[in-house]
């Protein structure tokens, strides 16, 4: 303990993505001063290409639409197309930033080497070393560097034998990485699907395997963007020539219908409903390809050899380039052992946000709600950090989060039937997501911002844009 030392009321914000924006501003919404922390040399997070691990590819665009895709309270430029490039979305991202005053509150080019917890005249703080050499002393820390740095990858009998490539999608950039190859796509999220469009289009063969059968939906149904669609957060279409009274269920089977049959286009027949434990895959462009014969559907790896890759039906390709596009971990190393608990490469945040084994740590984005609106809720579960952050300073609504800490253990899986997988881990139930955010405002006092109120942070905007 140094009694000689000011205790802090200053927070660090590590990372200046999506998830580190929505941070800092919520806790200049509450008057909470603020530093941002960014090993890059500007705002973005992944979504700059030339940021050292980025996963992004020149074709990538918004997997969900520009309307419920984006922050709250700083929509999506009109004139943006209905899923934006990168480019767009990196655009929009530091124009956040910009309109917010966090840009100039960035520190840029410098990296967390180490946060230890300290003890300042009985107070709670944390040390944080930087890459640069530096310390710097702060009332608490905030990790908000996204899901998406650190690529992982199952490992697979015959590796050590196999004389092609293999590389993690955060190595693929551009197409052209696929010329005159025979490429094996591992993985259908929404990168692997992209990835292997690229590869049927560029590739001199294209493969994607998969460990099971997977719905295809196609980007818009009825005119409304997928995504949307099933998160069920936007009206439900007309469809010409039927009655009015259809459920989201019976729109989606009658989207299903269009696509048909999937044994037509090489691919195996998904065992139960599409809302069920498996996400769907939206994609327009993976399904011309299948049925055009650029792309062929391949089962899960079962070994491989010199020169080519044995898939678990027996069947065996030629393959020069393997992308494992197979989901991501997030892994926090500058924190002290045992700050945060881990299960299979992801940290718990205690309702996706306190960290419950050590004081002033909170967590930003680290949730998988598999919603269109993830930054949105990302931003409403923000305020409950912001919540535990005034309780700390003033005492504000101190009793609330002290049982949100100590009490409160909401099952927010429920009953859905999630496989057993690794990106599972951190995936949550959307409804009871939902009522958990309800809860926040009607069980504990905290203001929650949503869509249909824009105005929320209209007086950040006002304060902090100008130094």
């Amino acid at each position: 303990m140094n009694t000689n030392i000011e205790v802090p009321a200053n927070y660090l914000v590590v990372g200046a993505g999506p998830s580190g924006l929505i941070a800092a501003r919520a806790l200049l919404k509450a008057d909470v001063e603020v530093e941002i922390v960014e090993r890059h040399s500007a705002p973005g997070g992944i979504w700059d290409i030339d940021s050292a691990g980025s996963p992004m590819y020149e074709t990538c665009h918004f997997i969900t639409s520009k309307w419920l895709g984006g922050f709250l309270d700083f929509p999506m430029p009109d004139d943006y197309p209905m899923y934006p490039s990168w480019r767009l979305v990196l655009q929009y991202i530091r124009q956040m930033s910009d309109a917010y005053g966090l840009t100039e509150r960035t520190r840029f080019g410098l990296e967390v080497v180490e946060a230890r917890p300290t003890l300042v005249s009985d107070t709670d703080a944390w040390t944080v070393r930087f890459s640069d050499g530096s310390e710097r002393l702060y009332r608490g820390v905030v990790y908000a560097g996204g899901q998406q740095w650190l690529p992982f990858k199952p490992d697979f009998e015959g590796e050590e034998e196999f004389q092609g490539a293999i590389i993690t999608g955060n190595r693929y950039k551009d197409p052209a990485q696929f010329k005159g190859k025979r490429v094996l796509i591992v993985g259908a999220g929404n990168s692997g699907v992209d990835i292997a469009v690229d590869a049927a289009e560029h590739a001199e063969a294209a493969f994607l395997s998969t460990r099971r059968a997977y719905h295809f939906l196609p980007k818009q149904v009825f005119g409304v963007p997928t995504p949307d669609l099933l998160n069920g957060k936007v009206d439900l279409p007309s469809v010409p020539g039927v009655a009015d009274g259809l459920e989201l269920i019976d729109i989606i089977n009658l989207a299903l219908s269009t696509v048909g049959d999937l044994s037509h286009y090489g691919l195996p027949k998904p065992e139960g409903v599409v809302l069920g434990s498996t996400q769907p895959i939206v994609s327009d462009l993976v399904l011309h390809c299948f049925s055009h014969g650029t792309l062929k559907h391949r089962p899960n790896i079962k070994r491989f050899h010199a020169t080519d890759v044995e898939f678990d039906d027996g069947s065996r390709e030629e393959i020069d380039l393997v992308v494992f596009a197979t989901g991501y971990d997030i892994d926090i190393p500058w924190l002290p052992e045992g700050a945060v608990d881990y299960e299979a490469g992801h940290p718990h945040f205690h309702l996706g946000g306190l960290a419950l084994n050590v004081p002033n740590l909170y967590g930003i984005g680290v949730l998988h709600p598999s919603r269109a609106d993830a930054w949105a809720t990302f931003d409403q579960l923000a305020q409950l950090v912001v919540a535990d952050i005034k309780a700390t300073l003033t005492g504000e609504n101190a009793e609330a989060l002290r049982y949100i800490r100590e009490e409160f253990r909401p099952n927010l899986k429920g009953d859905f039937p999630f496989l057993d997988v690794r990106r599972n881990v951190n995936q949550v139930d959307v409804a009871l997501l939902d009522q958990l955010i309800s809860d926040l405002e009607t069980k504990f006092g905290i203001t929650v911002p949503r869509r249909q109120t824009p105005g929320f942070y209209d007086s950040v905007r006002r304060q902090y844009v100008t130094v």
